[in-house]
């Protein structure tokens, strides 16, 4: 009865987002793919906001996306609570923007996120987009769907429903899969950095660091097809550096339509652009003892594990090469029936990185640890929690050990793992604590019960 009853509710939201962008007309750009949405959502909006103050953009502050949060972000409300006074007056506000409000913005940038079979067509009742951009396919979300093939199948649904281009990752092998289906233009980009054939590519990647220690950025050639540009941004890892590419491509697009902007963008050779993501997302905050923290405790999956440990690697090699490297890595849910692979086959790029590795959650304990010592890493370096507060003390501990100053790498999945709460006693500022990820009263709530099991 109460999910019927929530479907319902959805339903009806839903009905009133659809019929809200129909009345206001703004031009729509969409996100999908398993891993790397938000972050590219954002990005996207941010470069947006730079090079066009003079039109109204709007994208979510929060992560939402799905059958709820597709309909709260097109009516632009970013609280969410589930409780009947929510759901109430949520419903009430939504009304009178439907029927009452101006309009709200000229551009908006959706993320479109699915975690079952059939969701993907919900979404597209709501809105068909001007624009979409297709992250990767990764093996989260196989609990639901059985295995990647199948939650690309789901996403093909979206590329047949894009009305003006499409922008697919070249290092994805679903995406490559996706192109002879494609009946409108696309541009592909790279995500990786290899010498590959996409038409939005970059290279000489070089990590340069501002007179204090955490403040640390990146500098990077870009090519839009046949245009070169050098970019310098405070935005760490490879993926962003392709999301870059694509939201300035995304500029120019919009630069030539009239009834969005009234001047062509024509790009510069060098480009400085700064942004803020969202709590979580490779982060850089300053530790104890002159470490180094990278804060990527949002979520987890095993491409953006591999990501993180490359990006965190290569600022090692460039920048500090006689640093250690502390791994501290939280269960990847969400892997179905890939749950023990996927955790065993992560074991590869941690041994060659990680000096220690700091485990928490029984899928980081039971495989990963066993993949290690089977490869032939030290039993002595590597720590495994339950808890990853317990391992935020242990931790603590040993970065105050003299000589160990180190990178440190934070990248774990949500509920019940929470190492944010690990990277809090690591932090050199207290009110750094504020911009870790799941602060809101509500998280603070559930995960002070937790804590206390």
């Amino acid at each position: 009865m109460k999910k019927k009853l929530l479907n319902t509710y959805f339903k009806i939201l839903a009905l009133f987002a659809r019929g809200y962008l129909r009345k206001h007309k703004p031009y729509i750009v969409w996100i999908n793919g398993s891993v790397g949405k938000t972050s590219c959502r954002m990005i996207i909006f941010q470069t947006l906001k730079q090079f066009f103050p003079e039109i109204k953009i709007y994208t979510s502050r929060k992560n939402f996306n799905g059958e709820l949060g597709l309909s709260l972000s097109i009516f632009e409300i970013d609280e969410w609570n589930p409780t009947m006074w929510t759901f109430i007056s949520v419903l009430w506000k939504i009304i009178k923007k439907r029927f009452f409000s101006k309009k709200p913005y000229d551009i908006i940038i959706l993320e479109y996120g699915i975690d079952r079979p059939g969701e993907m067509d919900f979404l597209l009742q709501i809105v068909k987009p001007h624009i979409g951009v297709f992250t990767a396919i990764d093996s989260v979300h196989s609990e639901q769907f059985g295995n990647p093939a199948e939650i690309a199948k789901e996403e093909i649904k979206m590329l047949k429903n894009t009305l003006e281009m499409w922008f697919l990752n070249e290092n994805d092998i679903y995406a490559l899969q996706l192109k002879p289906q494609l009946k409108i233009d696309y541009l592909t980009y790279q995500t990786e950095g290899n010498d590959i054939q996409a038409d939005i590519k970059f290279a000489n990647e070089k990590f340069v660091m501002a007179d204090v220690q955490w403040d640390l950025g990146v500098a990077f050639d870009l090519r839009i097809r046949n245009r070169k540009h050098h970019i310098q941004t405070n935005v760490l890892g490879k993926p962003n550096y392709g999301y870059i590419g694509v939201a300035l491509a995304i500029v120019e697009i919009i630069g030539w339509k009239p009834f969005l902007s009234h001047e062509k963008i024509h790009l510069g050779e060098k480009l400085t652009l700064e942004y803020q993501l969202q709590p979580g997302r490779l982060s850089v905050f300053p530790g104890i003892e002159k470490s180094i923290i990278i804060d990527s405790s949002y979520n987890s999956s095993p491409l953006s594990v591999r990501k993180i440990i490359d990006t965190v690697h290569n600022i090692k090699m460039q920048l500090f090469p006689h640093r250690k490297v502390r791994m501290l890595l939280g269960d990847m849910r969400e892997l179905g029936d890939l749950t023990e692979k996927e955790h065993r086959m992560i074991a590869g790029y941690v041994s060659q990185v990680a000096d220690r590795v700091f485990l928490v959650g029984k899928h980081m304990t039971d495989f990963l640890a066993d993949e290690l010592q089977k490869v032939g890493y030290p039993v002595e370096k590597i720590y495994t929690f339950t808890k990853s507060t317990e391992a935020g003390d242990t931790l603590r501990t040993m970065l105050r050990e003299p000589g160990n100053e180190a990178l440190v790498i934070c990248k774990g999945s949500q509920n019940t793992i929470f190492l944010e709460e690990a990277v809090k006693k690591l932090l050199l500022n207290p009110a750094d604590e504020y911009k870790l990820t799941r602060q809101s009263h509500r998280w603070m709530q559930k995960k002070d019960q937790f804590f206390k099991q």
